[in-house]
């Protein structure tokens, strides 16, 4: 028995309204599902920020609402030790019956639960240990292994085992994962068809490069689907890889993907086939559910919060909380928050214990938190609301006259809707033709190793009238000093400095390679290779480690003292044992607030690090003559 249902009740010209049924309760689409962590220790009491936006009071708390949501499956790496048993009473209860014994909610939560496959974690880390929970992601085993994960907490929707794709990947790698992903969701469907108490309902990860590559995958799933033994099974499609494609002038990949999507579904299974896409929420969803898009998910919300970001309600576009004067915004978070009790809180020394009226300041955080899910909830009421009164297209109009940066979406999508492209030239937008993208941009490639590039192997010698190593994280960006974070900490320091800053010789701290000096940062295994290091990579972490000091053991005589700077956890603990063998190196900021990516641009780190460098480059004795 397939808990979970799917209809369409309202097929417009634009867009269409639908309907989730599971166990007595119905869910209208276009949907959203707040992405959430729901496994934050070995109970369920939670702490932290989670605890505050599953269970928060006056009703605001996601699980007081009964409302659905989405969880990453193996998210509990990030909160849970890895040890015997860490994990075994949720494996054995599910995550619903956990709650309801360890949580006092005034409503028990029935909602349907979301578990994505963790795909995205993989993509950098695809040899994530899993062996003391009794796991395995070997190959041929990752799929069950997931699978098993959802199963055991209960996921009452699933989506199947991916390799999502980076934007520029190499074809021939795109390809190889694209089947990976391809295989994993025709075994995982057919494994669900077999006779079990448990049927979640299934979303299969599609994935493309472009159109006509998405087209073909779909199309595949399909040509599998329409076989004997899944010809009567009913499935979603999730559309993955689109979080990097979020920049204004890639919206358009984002349509010409979608609608690849859809020129593969056949016409019998439209109507019994929902459409949900991965990590994209905001203002682009009119566009998308304009597209024939059913849900959405978001954890923007909580990455803007901790940027301390509020999303103005008028404009949609995101705010310093710590600069606003009042909340204007009559949400039903903000009409029982206090901006100054807010405001406070954020910039408070105090830990472990309540700032105000016996809040901690994870309550100030998720009351942020939760407003900017409002905001993205709001935008989902009003494009369902326009597709019921078939008045999606004005509003689309609408939309985008408010946000210019989506004009080259819209017209890539009016490029084959002669209406829409109609109905905007006769409201003075023009429709430009559609967005033309660079040829000649490299691609990138999974397929580099730390072997690729190693400055020890290179004979390196520093450039002479350098007198401070500066060492900073990598950046997705290249090359590097091209990049929004390096190019921050140089313009900062020649500020400053002036001229002087010539004495300073930043050395990239790459997560695959270890250090790169500036001249080797156009090398094409440097410029092409895409890597994320992630903080559960001791492994990784421990090779650079080992190549960072060597490298300092090295070439630290050349100058008269080196600096690290970094904030995020993973190269912020490689500096940290770095120092630990080299005594010329200093690592700043001395005591971030916390290891995350925002502290790297905070100015009171970023005046730490210039006043430091101002103190050796000040000093006469280092100044070049």
């Amino acid at each position: 028995m397939t808990y979970l249902e799917y209809v369409v009740e309202k097929v417009s010209q634009n867009g269409r309204v639908g309907r989730l049924s599971y166990n007595g309760q119905n869910f209208r689409t276009p949907l959203l599902f707040p992405v959430v962590s729901l496994i934050t220790g070995t109970t369920a009491n939670g702490g932290g920020l989670w605890k505050y936006i599953l269970q928060a009071d006056h009703s605001n708390g996601l699980l007081r609402r009964n409302l659905p949501v989405m969880s990453q499956v193996l998210h509990f790496l990030d909160f849970i030790p890895k040890k015997q048993n860490a994990l075994a009473t949720w494996r054995k209860l599910g995550i619903k019956r956990r709650y309801r014994e360890d949580v006092c909610l005034p409503v028990e939560y029935t909602a349907p639960i979301f578990l994505d496959s963790g795909g995205f974690k993989l993509l950098w880390n695809n040899s994530i240990d899993l062996s003391a929970y009794g796991l395995s992601m070997e190959d041929g085993q990752g799929f069950q292994s997931i699978l098993k994960l959802q199963e055991n907490f209960g996921g009452d929707i699933i989506a199947t085992l991916d390799y999502p794709l980076p934007p520029k990947l190499a074809a021939s790698e795109a390809k190889e994962r694209m089947q990976k992903s391809l295989d994993n969701a025709i075994a995982a469907a057919r494994l669900l068809q077999k006779p079990s108490h448990w049927k979640p309902f299934l979303y299969v990860a599609a994935h493309g490069q472009d159109r006509d590559s998405m087209s073909n995958y779909v199309r595949q799933v399909f040509d599998e689907a329409e076989k004997e033994e899944l010809k009567y099974y009913n499935f979603g499609l999730a559309v993955g890889s689109l979080v990097p494609l979020r920049g204004a002038h890639k919206t358009t990949i984002i349509v010409d993907l979608i609608k690849g999507l859809q020129d593969s579904i056949p016409a019998h299974r439209k109507n019994i086939t929902p459409i949900h896409v991965f990590g994209i929420t905001g203002s682009l969803i009119p566009i998308l559910a304009y597209l024939g898009v059913d849900s959405f998910d978001s954890s923007s919300y909580v990455q803007e919060t901790r940027s301390l970001s509020y999303i103005n309600s008028e404009t949609m576009r995101p705010q310093p909380v710590l600069e606003m004067e009042e909340l204007t915004c009559n949400c039903r978070v903000c009409q029982q928050a206090n901006l100054e009790h807010i405001q406070d809180a954020l910039i408070s020394e105090v830990s472990g214990k309540p700032v105000h009226n016996g809040n901690y300041k994870s309550k100030y955080y998720a009351d942020i938190a939760l407003h900017n899910l409002e905001m993205d909830f709001r935008i989902v009421d009003q494009t369902r609301e326009a597709i019921e009164a078939d008045y999606l297209q004005e509003y689309l109009i609408e939309h985008i006259k408010k946000l210019k940066h989506l004009q080259p979406a819209i017209d890539t999508i009016a490029s084959e809707d002669i209406e829409l492209k109609i109905r905007l030239s006769r409201t003075l937008i023009s429709v430009s033709k559609k967005q033309e993208f660079k040829n000649n941009e490299s691609v990138i490639s999974l397929k580099y190793k730390p072997d690729d590039f190693n400055v020890s192997n290179n004979g390196y010698v520093p450039p002479s009238g350098k007198h401070i190593m500066l060492i900073i994280p990598c950046s997705g960006e290249k090359p590097y000093s091209k990049s929004r974070s390096h190019r921050f900490i140089t313009e900062r320091i020649e500020k400053v400095l002036g001229d002087i800053t010539t004495s300073v010789d930043k050395v990239t701290l790459s997560g695959l390679y270890g250090p790169v000096p500036e001249k080797y940062e156009a090398y094409e295994a440097v410029m092409r290779y895409d890597f994320r290091l992630d903080p559960l990579d001791k492994a990784q972490i421990s090779l650079v480690t080992e190549r960072l000091v060597a490298y300092l053991k090295c070439h630290s005589d050349h100058y008269h003292v080196c600096i690290g700077y970094a904030t995020s956890k993973a190269y912020r603990t490689i500096l940290e044992q770095a120092a630990q063998e080299v005594s010329n190196l200093q690592v700043l900021p001395v005591k971030p607030k916390s290891r995350r990516m925002t502290e790297f641009f905070r100015k009171e780190n970023v005046a730490e690090l210039v006043e430091k460098v101002n103190l050796y480059l000040s000093n006469a004795e280092l100044i070049p003559k």
